[in-house]
């Protein structure tokens, strides 16, 4: 097998629940923000200025059609995966009451379905159609506006863009011409005239049963490659009749899908859509099509907001941008059409900082700020900027590790940096310690903060012990790595709530088995973490628990490589056991050093684990634009004095060698010497992160938290599927 090389192209509520008036914008440029604008420490507690003063515009109410919302922080439809049965499960209701309890002004659903032609594959999906939609809608609408949120019913039908596999039968696909879902290889059924009509039926009947159920207004989805976005598309509407051919024709079911809602709810409700700005392939909409449909629908339908966003199925990680991309990457292009719209533009896309937000609705950008992976890290963002702690938010990363990274194995979503998010069921208060002590905790990486941070909220006396002269573990690596930059914030963020918290920090502190047993802890977390190996073992070459020469001076680890470690030679060999962005991390370091790399990895795709993260595409495009090559479903028998023998893991033929000056080997693995030394004192000592075995961000947040609150007992410890959907696990009446 020969290396290859590969390259990608590049209604209204009554005024004394929300009674708000809209006030004017002031204009003003929004100035070029670096990443990390959004870490900041916000000062106004200290200066005595009132919040209204730090972030005017972002928090002032707004009329949206006939809905008031009390500030301009909102939060998209999203996918969940929290439903059952095709309803709003308790899990998504304490979700989306935890949300509004933290001061959001809008929340808009998930995209509920209006006809069962829309599969999906994935039967966490909610059905706007069913009979019984309008009582379990009440609970949620109920739930939500007793902590004085609005929220809109996202309605939308998949389209072409799903897959003819159901539960438990076969159904044909509806789109607008028969062409293949670039996501799913299956081919739709052009929709007929009567399935046209079935469907705008459909819709207007959805739209009746929304107000039914207490929401607030309607959003229309005509984006992200679903039904409407693909007949609005060139990309998918290949018709020749009345619905293909010119803009207008190609809005006509749209029009009419909205023209349907009217007749059934009246003008006293909200109604609007969610458009995309830009489909970012040839012969796709543009920015100067976006602007013309949203002119074109508020000339020809009664039409409240248009909410904005981009991409689809072709290049989903347009969609949901992972770090590499700057804050508020949408807005500009919201901006021209908000400056052709008479109604309120809401704007998406990486936006975090309630700084940011703030201008861009005082510049006329935008009159909503949707913030939604940020509303998943921190429930609490709106109140804590509304109450001048700004700098006690904790910040969206946007690695997609724990929410849309989950929802791609089939998990619900969660996150990253907040482990209790969607599991506020289970987690929603922080009880205090019931007997309160002290408590030690080696190791100042994320799960170790994580663990203090929770400990000492919970009353105990904490003392973190760190090796190093800076905390952050891992992290420090991360952050050196291409598109990782606003990682830094994850150190920061645990070190603000370790304060809040009252942990004792000490830096610089080899952490001994004398010197944790002098402390006289009730309890010790050790979160020691990893250790790098250069072994290039890989479990697809079992008999070999270290390569020959794995030893040798030209042989490294990732670790070495990102740090620049000198002595790496100009010909770079890298041994990809791993698949991962930390890989792709060094790989790039290397390139951006003025290395050649080469990458040969075990699996049958290059850096198959970035998919989930959505971090591929972007990925791929800037390795292969840098020279990287590849060769893949290979490893390595022996690091030869000059070259790497590799051998084809599905044949066992020997591959071509790769002639090498330096070798960078993928792995690591625990270190948990001291864990083990501990447990010989007879002392309470728990384990946490990759000192217990070397995965994810995620994983170890989410184990320093389960410490923190000292669940260590497997039965009390783990959640079983189901437990949190049950309305026994409400939280809807309680604080």
């Amino acid at each position: 097998m020969l290396p290859q090389r590969g390259r990608t192209p590049t209604r209204a509520r009554a005024p004394d629940r929300r009674g708000f008036d809209t006030s004017p914008h002031a204009l003003r440029a929004i100035a070029d923000r670096t990443p990390l604008a959004y870490a900041a420490t916000d000062t106004s507690r200290e200066e005595g200025i009132s919040e209204m003063s730090a972030y005017p515009h972002l928090l002032s109410p707004l009329r949206i059609g006939s809905t008031e919302v009390r500030n301009r922080v909102m939060q998209t439809a999203h996918a969940k995966m929290y439903s059952q049965f095709g309803h709003d499960s308790q899990r998504d209701i304490d979700y989306q009451v935890a949300r509004a309890k933290g001061g959001a002004g809008l929340l808009i659903t998930g995209n509920r379905l209006v006809h069962p032609t829309s599969t999906t594959g994935n039967q966490r999906f909610m059905w706007a159609y069913l009979k019984d939609a309008v009582k379990t809608n009440r609970r949620l609408t109920d739930a939500v506006h007793e902590h004085g949120a609005a929220i809109f019913e996202q309605l939308n039908h998949f389209g072409g863009n799903a897959t003819s596999d159901s539960a438990d039968d076969i159904r044909v696909l509806w789109g607008p011409s028969n062409v293949k879902s670039p996501s799913y290889g299956e081919m739709p059924k052009a929709m007929e005239r009567e399935d046209i009509q079935e469907l705008i039926d459909w819709w207007a009947h959805c739209a009746e049963l929304s107000r039914e159920g207490g929401f607030d207004g309607t959003e229309v989805h005509i984006a992200h490659s679903y039904l409407l976005h693909q007949f609005l598309s060139p990309l998918y509407n290949k018709r020749t009749d009345e619905y293909g051919g010119s803009l207008e024709n190609r809005l006509r079911l749209t029009r009419e899908v909205i023209d349907a809602i009217r007749d059934k709810v009246g003008d006293d409700w909200t109604v609007g859509i969610r458009l995309n700005l830009h489909d970012y392939m040839p012969g796709g909409l543009t920015d100067d099509d976006a602007v013309a449909a949203a002119r074109h629908l508020q000339e020809h339908c009664r039409i409240d907001f248009v909410n904005v966003s981009a991409a689809g199925y072709h290049n989903i990680h347009m969609a949901m941008q992972p770090s590499d991309e700057p804050d508020g990457y949408l807005v500009e292009m919201t901006a021209r059409v908000k400056a052709a719209s008479d109604v309120p533009v809401f704007t998406v896309g990486g936006i975090k900082d309630p700084a940011l937000g703030d201008e861009i609705v005082a510049t006329g950008k935008a009159d909503m700020v949707a913030m939604t992976r940020a509303l998943i890290a921190d429930p609490e963002f709106a109140n804590k900027a509304a109450a001048g702690r700004a700098d006690e938010i904790v910040h969206c990363i946007r690695g997609n590790q724990g929410c849309i990274g989950r929802i791609y194995k089939g998990f619900p979503v969660s996150c990253t940096v907040n482990p209790v998010t969607g599991r506020e069921g289970r987690f929603a208060d922080l009880p205090p310690a019931e007997q309160p002590g002290r408590w030690v905790v080696v190791g100042g990486g994320a799960a170790g903060m994580k663990a203090a941070e929770t400990l000492g909220k919970r009353g105990h006396e904490v003392v973190l012990l760190e090796r190093d002269a800076e905390l952050g573990g891992q992290l420090k690596l991360v952050v050196k790595t291409p598109g990782r930059h606003m990682w830094n914030v994850v150190t920061r963020d645990l070190k603000v709530q370790m304060g809040l918290a009252g942990v004792e920090i000490r830096t610089g502190v080899e952490a001994t088995p004398e010197l944790v047993a002098e402390l006289a802890p009730d309890g010790v977390v050790v979160a020691t973490g990893a250790v790098p190996s250069r072994s290039g073992f890989s479990p697809v070459m079992p008999m070999l628990d270290e390569l020959p020469r794995a030893d040798d001076s030209r042989v490294f680890s990732l670790w070495d490589a990102i740090e620049g470690a000198p002595g790496i030679g100009r010909r770079v060999v890298l041994l990809d056991d791993d698949g991962s962005r930390a890989a792709a991390g060094a790989a790039e370091v290397l390139l951006d050093a003025g290395h050649e790399v080469h990458i040969a990895t075990r699996w049958n795709q290059l850096l198959p684990f970035t998919l989930g993260g959505l971090d591929m595409a972007t990925l791929y495009e800037r390795l292969f634009r840098k020279g990287l090559t590849y060769t893949i479903n290979t490893w390595a028998t022996e690091i030869g004095p000059d070259a790497v023998e590799m051998v084809n893991i599905y044949t066992g033929d020997a591959d071509p060698s790769l002639p090498y000056d330096s070798v960078v080997v993928t792995g690591q693995k625990p270190d948990d010497a001291l864990y083990f030394a501990l447990k010989d004192l007879d002392l309470n000592v728990h384990r946490v992160g990759d000192a217990v075995a070397c995965r994810k961000l995620d994983h170890a947040i989410y184990e320093g938290y389960l410490a923190g609150r000292e669940l260590f007992d497997p039965h009390e410890r783990y959640i079983y599927e189901g437990e949190l959907e049950r309305e026994e696990a409400t939280l809807v009446h309680g604080d």
